[in-house]
């Protein structure tokens, strides 16, 4: 692959790399605010793909608290009852999260619980993506891909698991060749028992039984994406801009 080819790619894709916005710091300053009075003896961190540097532009915030003792069901009502006191935005409780739906020009924030009664959700572990360039840059570009055009959701953690899994040489490897070989790799071998098996311990906090039915489908339509991708022109040997990568990724 040509150093200008991965050239082209990584600056894409680092122009689509997600930007924090005075709107994302005043939800932080507030969610702390409000947990700390909430929760005792607890502490608000990034998670999910804000922490792991793995976030592409309209990426949901991902937060975790975590705390000395576990947060019951009660105090999770207790700070939905606050944040939307406090916020002014709705919440909801979920099974692993307390959740704040987009609201306005506010993303859709997920405060998860390191530390809880029933539904525990760990920190990631960053050590998989901190300083790996190649794979912050192709789980970018898979989130990319799978987000344009009409192309069935695929969740950042699963493509995080599929990433790490499929990375042999994380000092070596470009972002532009494991994102090929992850390409390659969805194209011609992958399959749902294949593919289940990667992403089932990665699940938090439990694989979903109802996503092994749906999985073969929704398999099946990337992979025909992915073969449509790989044939599309001009492809990586012939780029000469980012406009050429934006053109053959997202098309």
């Amino acid at each position: 692959m040509s150093a200008g080819a991965e050239g082209y790619f990584e600056a894409f894709v680092n122009q689509q790399a997600e930007r924090q916005t005075s709107d994302d710091r005043l939800v932080m300053k507030q969610v702390v605010a409000t947990v700390s009075a909430t929760i005792p003896r607890s502490q608000v961190q990034w998670a999910g793909s804000q922490r792991k540097s793995t976030a592409v532009a309209g990426s949901d915030l991902d937060l975790c608290v975590e705390s000395r003792d576990p947060v019951t069901e009660a105090l999770r009502r207790d700070l939905r009852s606050a944040l939307q006191r406090d916020l002014g935005r709705p919440a909801i409780v979920l099974s692993h999260a307390v959740r704040l739906p987009a609201h306005g020009s506010l993303r859709k924030t997920d405060i998860a619980f390191a530390n809880a009664a029933f539904g525990s959700r760990p920190l990631p572990v960053t050590s998989e993506f901190k300083g790996h360039r190649s794979r912050q840059l192709a789980a970018r570009a898979l989130k990319i891909w799978t987000r344009s055009g009409n192309l069935p959701w695929v969740s950042g953690w699963a493509v995080e698991a599929l990433v790490v899994h499929l990375d042999q040489s994380p000092d070596s490897t470009s972002g532009l060749v494991l994102f090929r070989r992850l390409l390659n790799w969805m194209a011609d071998k992958a399959t749902p028992a294949a593919v289940e098996g990667v992403l089932r311990p990665a699940a938090h906090p439990r694989w979903n039984d109802d996503w092994s039915a749906r999985l073969p489908g929704r398999l099946e339509a990337l992979k025909n994406n992915a073969r449509a991708l790989q044939r599309r022109r001009p492809g990586p040997e012939d780029w000469g801009s980012t406009a050429d990568v934006e053109q053959w990724l997202c098309r």
